[in-house]
């Protein structure tokens, strides 16, 4: 495989790119204002570091996707602010209107219980309990996503937010539900 390649698979998988488009929609925004959106939104299905955030930027100034709208003095630091452009615009809806990719699922706890009859059934409940006061911790989380999402009701982003937000409530009962019948039924079989 050649690195041109490897660069074009890469460039296809990267969707920074329209992370930060689509977050532009919402409002102009900085680069910690990006990072701080995703961690209060999306970072429940989809994750970007500071290390994907701020070249993509970049690039995206490069390609002339986004424009820097103005500098803000917060303290000692400026931040850059970024708006969305026409053609960036453009480009996120051709983006939206292709198909999605072949997702990837990847779940640490489970690949640890998949390989369990190597460990102790005792680490199995251990991991089970984790998982399940992380999906307690996001389940309370969402319920207070939701109140600001009802406060956001002139958005045009609105109903797609409640669709989003459906998702994890459904799919953290249903694995709240898992993991509280994988504790019992690992505590059964101890016995």
């Amino acid at each position: 495989m050649s690195f041109r390649h490897i660069i074009a698979i890469m460039k296809k998988r990267n969707k920074t790119k329209f992370v930060i488009l689509g977050l532009l929609t919402i409002a102009p925004l900085s680069g910690y204002g990006i990072k701080s959106l995703i961690d209060k939104s999306i970072t429940y299905f989809w994750s970007e570091s500071n290390g994907q955030i701020y070249p993509t930027l970049n690039l995206l100034l490069k390609e002339k996707l986004i424009i820097l709208k103005e500098r803000q003095s917060v303290g000692k630091k400026i931040r850059n602010i970024y708006t969305i452009t026409k053609q960036g615009t453009i480009e996120l809806k051709k983006w939206l209107n292709t198909l999605a990719e072949k997702n990837i699922h990847r779940d640490e706890t489970l690949l640890k219980l998949f390989f369990g009859g190597a460990s102790s059934i005792k680490e199995s409940i251990k991991h089970l309990q984790t998982r399940k006061k992380e999906i307690e911790k996001n389940l309370k989380n969402y319920h207070l996503i939701q109140k600001m999402i009802q406060t956001q009701e002139d958005s045009p982003h609105n109903i797609y937010w409640l669709i989003c937000l459906r998702n994890g409530l459904i799919s953290a009962k249903a694995d709240l539900k898992w993991c509280k019948e994988s504790i019992k039924t690992l505590e059964e079989h101890k016995q």
